[in-house]
Order: C-alpha cells, then structure tokens, then sequence
C-alpha cells in the first residue's frame, strides 16, 4: 500500500509549468521500516546512533517532503564523526544491500571538525530481479579547513525505487567532495544541496550514470554561495538507451555577500537510441556583483563516423555502447586520488577486484 505523492526535488527558481519539469511528485509506501548496513571504519572515524534532531537544520536537495519522510519514520540516524584535525587513512565503507520486497529507509550524519579528513563510500545494491523501496538521507556537517569525500556506488535491481537526498554545510576552507555513479535502478530519485557557507570554501561534484530499458533518473543538484570567493564544480556525464529517460536539475545561486564566487557546471550527455528522453535545466541565480556563473551542455549521439569505423573493426552496437559507458565511469572514477579507494569503488561496481587503475 502506497502513500499519497511526495514532492521532491524542487527547482528552487521553477520554470513553466506546462513543462512538468519544476519538481516531482512520487508515491513512497506507507509502511517503512529501517534498513540495517554494514559499516567499516577506521578506528579514528567514531560511530554512533543519534536522533534526527542532529541533523535536522541541514537541508538536502529533494526538499521538505523527504525531510518530513526521516522524520516522521523515526529511524535512527547513523553518525559518522571525525574529530578535530584528525585525518583518515582509509575510508568509511557502508553497504546497503536490498532484497526482494525491502522497503526500507535509513538516515547518515558526517561530522568532520575542523582541520579533519575523511572518504565515505556508500555501497547501494540489490539482485537484478528485487523489487521495493529504498531511501537514505545523508547530512554532513564540514568544520573549518575539513575535507569530506563522499563516494556512493548505486547498483540497484530493475523493480526499486530509490531516494537518494544528501545536505551538506561547508564553514571557512572547507572542501566537499562527491562522487556519484549510478550504474541501474528503475527509478531512481536524487537530490544534493551544498550551502557554501564559510568563505574560500568548495564544492566538487562528480556524477556518471548509465540508463537502460525503461530506467528513470530524476536529479536535483544545488549549490548555494554564501561566502565570499566560495566555488563550486558540477561535471555530469551520462549515457541514456533503449526508452530510458533523465532530468538533471542544476542550479548555482550566487548570493548577495558571495563576492569573488565562481560557480561552474557541465553536462555531457550520450544518446544511444531513438527513443530515450532527456531533459536538462541549468540555473544559474545572481544577486551579487563580483562573481563568475557558468553552465554548459554537450548532448548528442555518437559521430557516424566513428559508429562505421568501429563497426567495420568487428564491434557491434551493443558493445562500442559498452565501451563509451565504461569510459564514462572510468574517467569518474579517475577523479578519486587514493589508489586503494578506486579499487573499493571498482570491487563494488564488478563484483570483483582488478588492478585498473594506475596512480
């Protein structure tokens, strides 16, 4: 049995409604229950179960219904804290795995004090043939000068419905960085929100998603500059096929007092197939002076030309899209600086290790 329809990830400046691209509307099952990962951790990363008021004056980026979602399910939140100036070594693994029927909800605070380090991979799978509901809400919290890397690796079964909502807060100097490779899930809801808040501080965002069949990807991603010289980076690389369809939301909001701000963002998407839908907003916002706002998109199909060459080298469709996917997720991948890190990412995608990837 299924709620009435959520609202989430909003467009903060909407657009016109005959184009049914401001937000979305989704239903969520009336009954969820927590889900239960697998954490592993440096012992210098503490970890705890704290209540949803620690992390509540974050917001994420699918809005106030999903807030309203955590909130009301009453599930525990999961805390990760590095303390001051310390500097992880080895990164937070946590492993959601989803069965058939799971409808499941799980809340995650990063706590990073000031001068401190630390990567989190976030492992999100189910069988190919499950099918359910999964949602999980990440807050993080950066002190001054801290450095959080958030990696997650979604892998989800044709049936689930996914909610994924990250909120992050940076103070002076600090740095977020994040990945995100989305390789299968049906329908599929993300959201970001990324409040620049301390002066000098960056936001660096990575995205690789791969959709197939019947798959849709709804995205959300903003970046608030509120300090002054605060930047941000948002790179999207994508490949849609078969009757797949996508909707990225990006929206760089250059604050009054955010002078010295740069804000970039860039797409680049790959159509294989007639019959796949995309649809992509790039909002840049201005109410400050001395600041720099830009916004690209590369969308198109892959040159004839190079399609005959390939084909005429013995490769068949299917497999020159394999190849172009893969280079998609590598070039994402290559983006994560620490060697053994990769290799977790690679382990999570395939199912197995393999050297890859060289430093």
């Amino acid at each position: 049995m299924e709620k009435e329809n959520l609202l989430v990830n909003v467009l903060p400046s909407p657009t016109y409604n005959w184009l049914k691209m401001n937000e979305a509307k989704v239903q969520v099952p009336e009954v969820l229950k927590e889900g239960n990962p697998i954490v592993e951790r440096p012992v210098c990363i503490a970890a705890s179960a704290v209540s949803y008021q620690e992390m509540q004056d974050i917001a994420g980026g699918m809005g106030y219904d999903m807030d309203k979602l955590v909130r009301d399910a009453g599930v525990d939140v999961l805390k990760l804290h590095a303390g001051e100036g310390v500097k992880a070594s080895l990164p937070v693994q946590v492993r959601f795995a989803y069965q058939q029927e799971d409808n499941l909800l799980n809340a995650v605070l990063i706590e990073a004090e000031d001068n401190s380090e630390l990567t989190v991979v976030m492992d999100f799978y189910a069988p190919e043939d499950a099918h359910g509901f999964a949602g999980v809400q990440t807050k993080i919290q950066l002190g001054k000068n801290a450095v959080v890397r958030l990696i997650q690796v979604q892998r989800l079964g044709q049936g689930f419905r996914f909610f994924n909502d990250i909120g992050s807060v940076t103070a002076e100097g600090a740095s977020f960085e994040q990945i995100e490779l989305i390789q299968s899930g049906t329908e599929t809801y993300h959201g970001s929100r990324t409040d620049l808040l301390g002066a000098h501080s960056t936001l660096k965002t990575d995205i690789a998603y791969l959709l197939k069949n019947d798959d849709h990807l709804d995205m959300n991603y903003i970046a608030n500059h509120i300090g002054r010289k605060t930047n941000c980076s948002i790179n999207v690389n994508g490949v849609l096929r078969d009757t797949s369809s996508k909707l990225f939301r990006g929206t760089i909001d250059l604050r009054k007092g955010a002078k010295g701000a740069v804000g970039n963002e860039m797409e680049d998407v790959l159509l294989m197939d007639d019959h796949v839908v995309n649809q992509t907003i790039p909002v840049i916002l201005c109410d400050e002076e001395d600041v720099e706002g830009n916004h690209g998109a590369t969308i198109g199909r892959i040159d004839e030309g190079l399609l005959f060459y390939l084909e005429s080298r013995g490769m068949s469709r299917n497999e020159v899209y394999e190849m172009m996917a893969e280079a998609r997720i590598d070039a994402v991948i290559n983006q994560i600086s620490d060697a053994e890190t990769r290799e977790t990412v690679y382990k999570h995608l395939t199912g197995h290790g393999a050297v890859k990837f060289a430093d």
